[in-house]
Order: structure tokens, then C-alpha cells, then sequence
């Protein structure tokens, strides 16, 4: 991903990434790897670095939960995970409905 989205940002995002993915069908790390690079068009391939971390936050937060299967974590949502991502999503829809806003703005102010 764009070195200049900061870290942060990069954490949140690829948390929402993992609930989505996981919401939609119980998933092992790896899978949830490829899938992200997949849905960014190859643009973004996190490493296990940042995955498995990200996937330990997730379960304990409870929002997520996961299962030994072969000596890999099967991992699923849990429906607090739910609830959460879909605050997030309505949250992140805001955020972009107000940025809209202030472009349309400028975009105003500089057409008079």
C-alpha cells in the first residue's frame, strides 16, 4: 500500500480488510493474505508480519475467534466482529461523506 498512508491508517484499514473476509466465510491467515491482494488489484499484500498481529487484536477484542485445525487457525466472526465492522463502515462512510463535503467546497471557491 502507498508508503504515504501512515501506519495507522494501514492498521485500521487491514483490521476492517479482516472482518470483511472473515464475516464472509471462516478463513486461515494465509487465504486472508491473498484475498487482500486480490481485492487491491496486487496494489497491497500485507506480510504474515502484519496479518497474524492483526488477527491476534481481532481475537481478543473477542471480535473474531479461532480454531486448530492442522496445524493452522481457522479463523471466524464472532457477532460482536459484526457489529463492530458495521459500525466501522458506517463510521467510515461519514468520514467520507464529510471529506466529500469540504472538496466540493473548495472545488466551489475556486470556480468564482
Amino acid at each position: 500500500m502507498d508508503d504515504h498512508i501512515g501506519l495507522g491508517m494501514r492498521r485500521i484499514i487491514l483490521k476492517a480488510m479482516i472482518l470483511k473476509i472473515i464475516g464472509e466465510k471462516p478463513t486461515y491467515g494465509y487465504e486472508i493474505i491473498k484475498e487482500v491482494e486480490r481485492r487491491t488489484n496486487g496494489r497491497w499484500t500485507p506480510s504474515p508480519g502484519s496479518i497474524y498481529p492483526a488477527l491476534d487484536s481481532l481475537e481478543s477484542k473477542g471480535w473474531i475467534k479461532s480454531e486448530e485445525s492442522e496445524r493452522r487457525k481457522l479463523y471466524t466472526i464472532t457477532p460482536k466482529g459484526k457489529a463492530a465492522l458495521e459500525r466501522l463502515k458506517a463510521k467510515w462512510l461519514e468520514q467520507v461523506q464529510e471529506i466529500t463535503r469540504f472538496f466540493e467546497a473548495v472545488i466551489e471557491e475556486d470556480d468564482s
